[in-house]
């Protein structure tokens, strides 16, 4: 293959023929677990591919994405932005773009999206979650999209922590514990937290490019350790009439419920994978305090939020 890509990301060697802009590299001659190669464009149907539906998910009255299971493997769509054709066995992929989207779409949409669907179909934990290590534990932060994840995993790399990944956090039991896998070196912010990057020192202010979906994306040094346990997993809740942060720790017999509200694909059809994930979440809950924490929002974002924030969970 030429201009060929070897990336780790959540534990999963993955092999592409386009740049995926991330820093997880492995050695030359690894045997991938994933390959994608692209496919070129095509118009993307908007409805459900034919075969059995697995994943089937709606938002304001239009399908957003879907998936089915063909006797060649799965098809996984992102109606509007691209197909992936993926093999029974989940090792070989084919990414086509929509010809309508910007080439750039299928580098987020295969980074997040399909390994998302690649660790839920392999029955491993997944959350929709950034991730930081701060003095050798890893804190998640859950949520949906535009809760505040990215932004949060942000304030604390500016305050010193380390940047375990973003939008996607496959988790390891390990022993009574639980373990945070790298994942995504880079952090894509909505229009109003891109400031966040002012406040980075001079010498270690973080890479910067604009994505294809209009995000604003933070390259961070990529010094992370892989398998960092999991010392809490943080739900914000963004409020703008706050002063300072407010934690409300989340019974254990409620957290799977909460982690199940937060999925980074939901409208599961496949109930295997539905029962797997839930067995997952609750593992992971019965191993992991899990809080929803009521942070002061911005912009303007202090910087001492981060601070507080870390005595709080860490102690």
């Amino acid at each position: 293959m030429s201009d060929r890509h070897l990336s780790r990301l959540y534990g999963l060697v993955v092999e592409t023929d386009f740049d995926l802009h991330q820093s997880r590299p492995v050695p030359v001659g690894t045997e991938p677990d994933v390959v994608v190669l692209d496919g070129g464009a095509i118009d993307v149907p908007a409805g459900i591919a034919d075969g059995e539906p697995i994943l089937d998910h709606w938002w304001d009255g239009e399908r957003t994405y879907s998936a089915a299971r063909t006797p060649e493997g799965c098809v996984l769509r992102f109606h509007g932005a691209c197909e992936f054709r993926i093999s029974p066995e989940l090792t070989q992929v084919v990414l086509h773009r929509h010809a309508a989207a910007d080439p750039g779409i299928g580098t987020i949409l295969t980074t997040g999206g399909l390994l998302a669907f690649q660790l839920f179909l392999r029955g491993l934990p997944v959350l929709h979650a950034s991730a930081v290590d701060v003095g050798g534990g890893a804190i998640a932060f859950v949520g949906n999209s535009g809760q505040g994840k990215s932004t949060m995993a942000t304030l604390l790399c500016a305050d010193g922590a380390r940047l375990i990944t973003d939008d996607v956090l496959r988790v390891d039991m390990d022993g009574d514990g639980a373990v945070a896998r790298l994942g995504a070196t880079e952090l894509r912010l909505r229009k109003g937290a891109d400031e966040l990057a002012t406040l980075f020192a001079a010498d270690a202010g973080p890479g910067r490019r604009r994505s294809a979906d209009d995000r604003h994306v933070l390259r961070l040094a990529d010094d992370a350790q892989d398998r960092v346990p999991l010392r809490a997993i943080v739900v914000p809740s963004p409020r703008h009439d706050l002063a300072d942060i407010a934690l409300h720790p989340v019974p254990a017999r409620e957290a799977p419920f909460l982690l199940l509200r937060c999925l980074r694909l939901a409208g599961w059809q496949d109930e295997r994978v539905a029962t797997e994930h839930f067995a997952a979440m609750a593992a992971v809950a019965r191993r992991v305090p899990v809080v929803v924490a009521e942070v002061p929002w911005g912009p303007p974002f202090d910087p001492r939020v981060a601070q507080r924030l870390r005595t709080a969970v860490v102690a």
